[in-house]
């Protein structure tokens, strides 16, 4: 079985939408930690912070691609 395969057969569950919900909402709030100083204080976790939304992102739109 493909990822493709497995993405097919995931969208015709009735709870998929939630799985999408919570990876969007998981990406937006991640988005609103870089108004937050002590998140974004240094280098490292500026950096941290990008590579996680970048994560989220990337895996939601793999999981939306049709």
């Amino acid at each position: 079985m493909t990822l493709k395969d497995a993405l097919t057969r995931l969208k015709d569950r009735d709870d998929w939408v939630e799985v999408l919900d919570y990876l969007a909402k998981e990406r937006e709030a991640a988005i609103m930690d870089f108004q937050h100083s002590d998140l974004t204080d240094n280098p490292h976790k500026l950096a941290k912070l990008a590579g996680e939304i970048a994560a989220i992102d990337r895996v939601l739109r793999v999981l939306l691609d049709d």
